[in-house]
């Protein structure tokens, strides 16, 4: 394996003779990714790189290679203690994948997403290039909900609301450069925001347009950049990005939720997420507070305790 940068891991059976590649390609896939096993031997061994990537609420790995199949059976499932939601985003070429009795194709733009837990496959007929999502569980509840469905799902790259979604997401991941500043974490939780609301959409419990959309994640986006700026308003976003008050609020109508009411909640969870970090230990509580937008301490206190049915000291506490 190589080092990439600070977190990254990249693997290629460039490395090996042509003998010792399948073998070693699904050695290093199962301790980077999950453990699959290769459907048909391949007589001129596999040619493929992989690199894995730390979002801090899921990894990512890119892959690329040449023709393959792969199939995780229950037997792998058993011997593999892992559980997540994978989210595949096919970048090159064409390929398949199965669970239960669906199956479904994909091509460049597609986003797959299904559960480790049940047996499925993957079949490329060429060269391609994914990049797999690997989200625990715990996380993919926390962020995007429960995992309901008994296959699955598939959104296409071509017109729609959902497309829209998916392009997005690719935007969001094939976007970063070596040298990003955005911090990785806050990609993911913006991945993430994403994937809930294509989830809402394919449940039906969420009906837009694809406008509506676009606008929505143009404030988030804006929000999320700006959180700990105090001034952070109604007006200021408006203003920034080139919407009126008035359609700016039809678009948080999506949410349930009020522009205000969204980004005290998020200040919160940003705080939430401070206050549990050991590394953050040093800073006083009311340092974290103000670092996010809170002004008074006090008021901080109080909308702490009535989100999170704890105060901050109590979160702090955990650390010990």
């Amino acid at each position: 394996m190589a080092q990439v940068g600070n977190t990254d891991i990249s693997i290629s059976t460039k490395t090996v003779c042509d003998k010792d590649r399948v073998d070693f390609w699904f050695e290093h896939v199962s301790q980077l990714l999950i453990r699959v096993e290769c459907s048909s031997k391949q007589s001129e061994g596999i040619d493929a790189t992989l690199v894995h990537k730390d979002f801090a609420l899921f990894r990512a790995s890119e892959i690329a290679a040449n023709q393959h199949a792969v199939v995780r059976t229950a037997h792998s499932i058993r011997d593999d203690g892992r559980d997540s939601v994978f989210v595949c985003l096919m970048k090159k070429g064409r390929g398949f994948t199965f669970q239960g009795v669906e199956c479904v194709t994909h091509v460049p733009g597609d986003l797959v997403l299904y559960d480790t837990a049940s047996p499925y496959g993957h079949g490329f007929p060429g060269d391609m290039e994914m990049t797999v999502l690997d989200v625990p569980r715990a996380v993919f509840e926390r962020h995007v909900g429960p995992w309901h469905y008994r296959g699955l799902i598939k959104f296409d790259h071509g017109a729609g609301t959902a497309a829209w979604g998916a392009q997005s997401i690719h935007r969001l991941l094939t976007g970063m450069s070596e040298t990003d500043v955005r911090p990785r974490e806050q990609v993911a939780c913006q991945v993430l925001e994403l994937l809930r609301t294509l989830l809402r959409i394919n449940d039906g419990d969420l009906s837009t347009t694809r406008s509506t959309l676009s606008s929505l994640w143009r404030a988030k986006l804006h929000i999320e950049r700006n959180l700990p700026d105090d001034t952070l308003d109604c007006d200021s976003i408006s203003r920034a990005v080139g919407l009126s008050a008035r359609q700016l609020s039809r678009a948080f109508e999506v949410e349930g939720i009020s522009i205000t009411r969204y980004i005290w909640a998020l200040r919160l969870e940003r705080c939430r997420a401070d206050l549990s970090d050991r590394g953050l230990r040093h800073m006083a509580i009311s340092e974290i507070a103000f670092r996010w937008g809170f002004n008074d301490s006090a008021h901080f206190s109080r909308s702490y305790r009535n989100r999170f049915a704890e105060t901050p000291s109590a979160t702090r506490g955990m650390l010990d």
